[in-house]
């Protein structure tokens, strides 16, 4: 069963990217990036931040065994992707605003304490929270095996699956004479998706559950 993972994985990553394309390729351009090495180490971090979120939902999912239908109850994923979407929309604001607008106080406050490291870590966390269809499909796989190691191991593959798709972004520094005029589209493109998250998908999506 650990090896469907991965071919689920393989099999279904494209929708993943996909999904994530709009969280992903905004962050990565919008960072002073200065060889493959700093690209790669951001990348990195973000598809951490997705196993971490990946093997926390396949343990969790596995161990409850018999009572993750209630954990996946229709309901509670829409909060979990309204909460999810309204935290990665606030970290694309709040990068936005402090790359765009440096002077602002706040921004300057932000800039403070930002790391692009931890920001790139959690937008891993964020997305990789954002229960798709091919996500749904591999948590409906392992909660009846009641065995967290199971759950963590099968998300783990399924991971290393997706992940293939997300390769492209390795090569986001061989745009370097390009890269400045990007880098301020990117930077305006957090802001303004980052509003549209926070708001449509978060905060107005995860409200309009409560009045069906």
């Amino acid at each position: 069963m650990i090896q469907e993972g991965l071919l689920l994985g393989l099999s279904t990553g494209s929708f993943c990217a996909i999904s994530c394309a709009p969280v992903a390729i905004p962050f990565v351009f919008s960072e002073k990036i200065e060889g493959w090495k700093q690209n790669a180490g951001l990348v990195g971090l973000m598809m951490l931040g997705r196993l971490v979120a990946y093997i926390g939902v396949g343990f969790l999912v596995g161990a409850l065994g018999g009572y993750a239908v209630r954990y996946l109850d229709p309901e509670i994923q829409r909060r979990l992707l309204a909460v999810s979407n309204t935290l990665v929309g606030a970290l694309m604001i709040a990068s936005g605003l402090m790359h765009n607008f440096p002077g602002l106080k706040f921004c300057r406050k932000f800039k403070a304490v930002y790391r692009a490291g931890w920001g790139s870590f959690l937008y891993g966390v964020f997305t990789g929270l954002n229960i798709c269809p091919p996500f749904f499909l591999a948590a409906s796989r392992v909660f009846g095996k009641g065995d967290g190691l199971s759950g963590m191991l099968y998300f783990a593959m399924f991971f290393v699956g997706t992940s293939v798709y997300f390769i492209p972004l390795l090569g986001i520094h061989l745009f370097k004479d390009r890269l400045e005029t990007i880098r301020m589209v990117a930077r305006l493109s957090l802001i303004l998706l980052g509003a549209y998250f926070l708001l449509f998908q978060g905060i107005f999506f995860g409200a309009a559950g409560r009045f069906k």
